[in-house]
């Protein structure tokens, strides 16, 4: 017959709040460096895609 897991998988809420303070907080640093590094990535590729569409779409 078929036996089920000896676990359940967790949801990653659910395990984040067996977590330390301290772990949770690293957690949600890097959450935030990562957001503002594409944000930022972003910011820099909007005047570029808008200056090669430019080019590309000038009219001669």
């Amino acid at each position: 017959m078929h036996e089920e897991a000896p676990f359940q998988p967790r949801t990653r809420g659910v395990i984040r709040q067996h977590l330390p303070a301290r772990e949770r907080l690293h957690l949600a640093r890097m959450a935030s460096r990562k957001m503002l590094s594409l944000c930022t990535a972003l910011l820099c590729a909007a005047p570029l895609l808008y200056l090669l569409r430019e080019v590309l779409f000038a009219q001669p």
